[in-house]
């Protein structure tokens, strides 16, 4: 186990040593009785990067620089390349450290790199996903077949974080492919309650959503008393890894200070993928059919989602 643990002076930790297993090592078959079915995480290695990708953020700027990305989830726009070069720049205040701080977060590859994105593909080991097939996932969003989303943020001193606590959605599987750079990701298991965990459900939302906005905050125990008891699993991901999360795990990621040798970049990368393999199939049908109603609700004011 990898695991890092830095963290308030209360809560509980998760006793749970994550596997870290060679990525060709198991048939499908054995790593869904192993990891997927019994819900545990796990860390693929991909010591030869056949699945894991090369590039580097300053490729993807070099090639992509005039491309526009949402950074924060949409709330500003910035140029790539000024975006990745800003990573260099640790002293600069006012508007270049804003930029530094900023997170491009689930940008779909296919949309925003698009050659890099033909080449993405999930390992051997998951088997097959039933998002690929429309007649085993009728109805399902035609992004979320091939669901690989790019996240890009910086290092050192940099305040980016995914900004909150969440499961995926529709129960599906989760992989991160750590690219460039290092992250750590914290998780809670699916037994969690929804009231240890915040979970934001009123309105009809889908509960999928923490309202704890820094579970790392010093303060964050005095707030939320009752996520003193969730159980706490953290773990960090390297270059050339792949962090398995199966359904209902609750996560969230923020990057790694930069480290000397092969962990010296600037920059943070990584690509999640989503999947569904015959352990969640039908479980994932119900929630499916309850999120798409949920968005004939959203379409006429009836309901929000979280």
């Amino acid at each position: 186990m990898d695991a890092h643990a830095t963290m308030p002076s209360r809560g509980a930790t998760l006793a749970y040593p994550v596997p870290r297993v060679p990525i060709d090592a198991l048939s499908a078959k054995e790593f869904a009785d192993t990891f997927l079915t019994r819900g545990a995480p796990v860390i693929l290695i991909d010591a030869e990067r056949r699945v894991v990708p090369t590039w580097t953020a300053r490729e993807l700027a070099a090639k992509y620089g005039n491309v526009l990305v949402p950074l924060d989830g949409g709330e500003r726009r910035v140029a790539l390349e000024a975006f990745v070069q800003s990573f260099a720049n640790e002293d600069e205040g006012g508007a270049g450290a804003s930029t530094r701080d900023g997170y491009a977060r689930n940008l779909h590859a296919s949309e925003y790199f698009p050659e890099e994105a033909r080449a993405l593909r999930l390992p051997d080991a998951f088997g097959e996903n039933k998002l690929r097939d429309p007649s085993a996932t009728p109805g399902v969003n035609e992004r979320w077949r091939d669901w690989f989303e790019v996240f890009i943020c910086a290092r050192n001193d940099s305040l980016a974080r995914f900004p909150f606590v969440h499961r995926d959605t529709c129960g599906v599987h989760a992989a991160s492919y750590q690219i460039e750079g290092s992250k750590q990701f914290t998780l809670f298991p699916p037994s969690e309650p929804a009231e240890v965990m915040y979970a934001q459900s009123s309105a009809g939302g889908t509960g999928n959503r923490s309202m704890i906005p820094d579970i790392d905050a010093p303060e964050v125990y005095e707030k939320y008393p009752a996520f003193a008891r969730a159980r706490r699993l953290d773990i960090d991901v390297h270059p050339g890894e792949i962090l398995v999360i199966p359904s209902n795990w609750w996560h969230t990621a923020k990057p790694l200070p930069s480290a000397s040798g092969d962990d010296a970049s600037m920059a943070c990368i990584s690509v999640a993928a989503s999947f569904v393999d015959d352990s969640i199939y039908e479980r994932f049908l119900d929630l499916h059919g309850e999120f798409r109603a949920m968005q004939s609700l959203l379409a006429v004011g009836a309901a929000r989602m979280t």
